[in-house]
Parts: C-alpha cells; sequence; structure tokens
C-alpha cells in the first residue's frame, strides 16, 4: 500500500457467524498525506518493512492482542544485536560524473571505467582526518558513479559545517591532486551543486549484526498467520554483500514453501501432496530459514568485517590479525588439497552451499586449531616441569 504507514497488525475479532475466530489478520495504517486511519483483514501477512519493522514491533510487543493465538512467544521477536568492527560507522556518497578523468603526475589525465573499482587514498594520515573515496564496479558506464566516504563517528568531517564550501575546501587540502577547487568550473570533479548536497545530505550509520529468532506467528487453526522477511528479521553492514541476497533467499524459500514445495532445492514433494494451509507453510519457512538467518549474522560478524581500513590502532591490529587467519586458513586449504576450507567469506562465493555449512566447517576448523595449540602448550608444559618424554 503505497503512501501508508503501518501501525500495527494483530489477530482479527470475528465479524461473521461463517468465519472461525482469530483466523483473520487486521492490518492499520494511515495514510501518510491524510494522517487517516484504516482497517484491512488477510489471511497472510508478509512484513518486509525493514529494520524498523512495524510488523516485528506488533508481534513482539502486543502480547495482549496476540493471547487469542496461545502458539505465539513473544520472546522470540525480541531483536538480538551483535556489535561488529563495522557497527557504527557512517557513510556518505559523493556523485562522480560518467568517464570522470584521473589526473596523471604529468598534467595529463585517464578516463575511468564504470568495471573498474577505484580507491583514492587522502594525504591526511591522522586517526581523525584520513579519509578514502572508495568507488565500486558497475555495469552502465554512462551512469553516475557513487563515490562512498565512510569513516568513524569521530571524525572531522562530521564537525564541518553543512556548507558545500566548507567541504568542498577540506576535500581538496585532503586531495591535492584531485581537480575539487578549481577556478575553470568545467575541470572540477565534483560540481558545486554536488557539495551542497552532499553537505546537507544526512549520513548513513552501519547497524550492528543483528536477527530475531522468531520468524512467523500462526493463528491456532493454522488459516493466518504474518511473517517476517528481509531486514525486518535480520541485519547487518554491508560487508559481506549479503544483505539483498539474504532478502531475496527469504522470499524465495516463503514462495517455496507456501506452495508446498521444498524449501531448500524447489522440488515437489511427493510426500506432501497439495498445497499446505497457510499456517503449516509459515512454520516450515521458519524452521528451514531461522538456522540459517543464526549462520548469516555469524558469517556477518567475522567474514570481513575490517575492509573499510580504518586508522585506530584497534581497526590495524584486529585488520592484521583478521587477516593473518584467512592466510592460514587458505595455506591449510591448499596443503590438505581442499579438506580444511577456506575462510569464511571465501566459501561463502560458492552458490550451492548454505550458510549454515559454510560455518560449521568454519567452526570446525577452529575447533581443531584451538585443539592442536592447547595441546601443543600442555605438551610443553609437561615438558618443562615433568619431565614428560617426547616418545614413550
Amino acid at each position: 500500500m503505497e503512501g501508508k504507514e503501518c501501525l500495527s497488525v494483530v489477530p482479527a475479532e470475528t465479524t461473521s457467524t461463517e468465519q472461525i475466530e482469530h483466523e483473520q489478520v487486521c492490518v492499520t495504517v494511515r495514510d501518510c498525506t491524510t494522517g487517516k486511519k484504516e482497517q484491512h483483514l488477510t489471511q497472510l501477512v508478509v512484513g518486509a518493512d525493514g529494520i524498523r519493522s512495524n510488523v516485528r514491533r506488533s508481534l513482539n510487543t502486543m502480547a495482549e492482542e496476540y493471547k487469542v493465538w496461545p502458539g505465539t512467544k513473544h520472546g522470540k521477536f525480541n531483536v538480538k544485536k551483535y556489535t561488529t568492527p563495522a557497527t557504527g560507522l557512517r557513510l556518505k556518497a559523493l556523485q562522480l560524473p560518467p568517464k570522470f578523468p584521473i589526473p596523471n603526475n604529468d598534467g595529463t589525465s585517464i578516463e575511468s571505467f564504470s568495471k573498474n573499482m577505484y580507491v583514492f587514498i587522502a594525504k591526511n594520515k591522522g586517526p581523525k582526518d584520513f579519509v578514502r573515496f572508495g568507488l565500486l564496479p558497475m555495469i552502465d558506464n554512462e551512469s553516475c558513479r557513487p563515490c562512498n566516504v565512510i569513516t568513524r563517528p569521530s571524525h572531522d568531517i562530521w564537525k564541518l559545517e553543512k556548507d558545500g564550501e566548507v567541504y568542498k575546501e577540506w576535500f581538496q587540502k585532503a586531495f591535492p591532486r584531485l581537480p575539487i577547487q578549481t577556478n575553470d568550473k568545467s575541470k572540477a570533479l565534483f560540481p558545486d551543486e554536488e557539495w551542497d548536497r552532499f553537505a546537507k545530505a544526512e549520513y548513513t550509520s552501519f547497524p550492528p549484526a543483528q536477527r530475531c529468532t522468531g520468524l512467523a506467528a500462526v493463528s491456532p487453526q493454522g488459516q493466518a498467520g504474518v511473517v517476517l522477511v528481509g531486514d525486518a528479521c535480520h541485519a547487518f553492514s554491508p560487508d559481506i554483500g549479503q544483505g539483498v541476497n539474504a532478502g531475496l533467499a527469504d522470499v524465495v524459500a516463503l514462495g517455496r514453501a507456501l506452495q508446498g514445495v521444498n524449501v531448500l532445492t524447489g522440488k515437489e514433494d511427493e510426500k506432501k501432496g497439495n498445497t499446505p494451509a497457510v499456517g503449516t507453510a509459515l512454520k516450515t519457512y521458519e524452521h528451514v530459514r531461522s538456522p540459517e538467518i543464526k549462520a548469516l549474522i555469524r558469517l556477518a560478524r567475522f567474514g570481513s568485517p575490517y575492509q573499510y581500513n580504518q586508522p585506530l590502532y584497534r581497526d590495524k591490529i584486529g585488520k592484521m590479525l583478521w587477516l593473518s587467519n584467512l592466510v592460514l586458513r587458505l595455506m591449510l586449504n591448499k596443503l590438505t588439497f581442499g579438506i580444511i576450507p577456506k575462510q569464511c567469506l571465501l566459501e561463502a562465493q560458492n552458490p550451492k552451499q548454505t550458510f549454515r555449512k559454510i560455518m560449521r566447517k568454519a567452526d570446525t576448523t577452529t575447533a581443531g586449531l584451538v585443539g592442536m595449540l592447547l595441546a601443543g602448550l600442555w605438551y610443553t608444559v609437561l615438558r618443562k616441569f615433568v619431565n614428560f618424554p617426547l616418545v614413550v
């Protein structure tokens, strides 16, 4: 419903003698223009309303209304949040023109290409003034290129006056080789209008990795239900590039569950036969997707949280340790001819593997490495203090 804000989602009261009691859902919405409230009755509500989901809030807080659905456990809709090294980072984006020129030392320039990734590093090296321009690859070479600026909240740029000229002057000092502040406006990398827009635009803050264990609530007879998909039930910073994929996977899994086919493969199950009731389908969806989402959030926490190259010492040390772990697992993978898996983010590049399988393999490797380390330490202690022989 375009232009409408969802206010609540609760079991509906019976309005007809032909209806089974509480086997419908009542959705209350408000028109964003007029403020008028409306109520709609339906059999199924899909909460795809983002990280601040009002559908999830209704499931979590309206315990009194959901008493008529005895199987609903409201605690499972509490959001579990996990702080990662990327949590709290702030992002703003400048728009570069298509095929923008990249200056050389000799005064010439190179035309950029959309499928290439570019990184421009400022001359500033301090913890509060270091900055980079990051440009991800794009397919369309005729489109504007978003130029991402990602920093900690304590960075100097968040203290600047919201004026385009102020930002332009600051970035010209940080990137002296780029034509940001020039007398010839036609040669400027960004037009003045873009600096004004950038200065006044609000930043985006990376959320903690978060999920709720519950994905669905079902009526007593299973004829109605409420279900969550996408950011409404899981969200994380864009470190692993799986945000859109995970949301689409939820939708595909829900569609398959409603059709009565295998949720993982999409193949028909001869034993099930007819299309299942809404309640049965939602329970199947929750049973299959909930463990996947749990594994996905763990992947988001440990996959690649230091890729934004922040200048604080804790970020530098964390990235060094993370990179050492990645290299170690990659070497072990090569030495064992694939028996030991690669680091979890590299394993996630294989579309045939589920997130559960990826993280189970990663945990098994971690347990093995920790066990070997502890065994080595224990043996060293025995050798030193008990004169334990090397060979018995």
